[in-house]
């Protein structure tokens, strides 16, 4: 075999084992990602306003946070079996927990979401727990364009207070779909997941004087606009109001609580 054909057999034999090398290489990828089980979704779930025997209740009410983009009933809904949180012009959208989904001081919460697109003043709460009359709270907030936010809240003198927050995945998330969970265990340790990966880990020892949530929670799963006095613009940016006929919509395809040991 003259070197001419030499070369060229050599190049035929490239070609065809560099895709072979790139498939290999993908499918690695594909198997070195965590498989996770689908989550329950809400078809079997009926929402009403102030049905608080309910598994879930829609909120409707204005708090000073909201600067008047109030929750309303009406911006929540069920579709296809996924629940859809929007904000328009003047309302924002919540879910919460109502009698039958009780409180747990030991429990692993779940949602899969994808995020609306994100603007500054936006905050999208796809996840968080909350005891309403200790005044402690575990968050996931994707907080305008400057990315995901996770904080641990508790009581310190009588007062409701960010004892340990972390900023993971900075940027503008507009349109990103996550896996979220939160493990729980009361006066103990709270877990953060994303995509089935611990994110972090908090006990009393890595909060401020050790305060740290040791009563139930109950989840919520919100989607809101900062523009209330309260709310400082440096933390999400400054809202601008939308047109009449916007919408920001955040679907939650599934979601799940699992007791755990404690």
């Amino acid at each position: 075999m003259d070197v001419k054909r030499r070369e060229l057999l050599a190049c035929l034999c490239a070609s065809v084992a560099m895709p072979l090398v790139a498939g290999r290489a993908l499918a690695q990828t594909v198997a070195d990602k965590p498989a996770l089980d689908p989550l329950p979704d809400w078809s079997k779930v009926k929402l009403q306003l102030w049905k608080y025997n309910n598994p879930f209740v829609p909120s409707q009410w204005s708090e000073p946070k909201l600067g008047g983009y109030d929750w309303k009933g009406s911006n929540v809904k069920i579709v296809d079996g996924a629940l859809q949180l929007t904000v328009s012009e003047k309302a924002s959208a919540e879910v919460i927990a109502g009698g039958k989904s009780a409180a747990a001081s030991a429990a692993r919460w779940e949602v899969d979401v994808t995020l609306p697109t994100m603007r500054p003043g936006l905050i999208a709460a796809p996840l968080w727990t909350f005891n309403d009359k200790a005044h402690e709270e575990i968050d996931f907030e994707i907080v305008g364009t400057r990315g995901l936010q996770l904080t641990v809240w508790a009581s310190v003198d009588n007062k409701h207070k960010s004892v340990w927050v972390k900023w993971v995945k900075l940027g503008d998330l507009s349109g990103q779909r996550y896996r979220l969970g939160i493990e729980y265990e009361a006066g103990k340790r709270v877990a953060f997941f994303i995509d089935g990966k611990e994110a972090a880990v908090v006990t009393p020892a890595d909060t401020t004087g050790g305060a740290f949530p040791s009563n139930p929670m109950k989840p919520y799963f919100d989607l809101w606009v900062a523009a209330g006095d309260v709310m400082d613009p440096r933390w999400a940016g400054k809202w601008e109001p939308m047109a009449p006929a916007d919408k920001l919509v955040m679907t939650i395809h599934g979601y799940r609580r699992s007791d755990i040991s404690s």
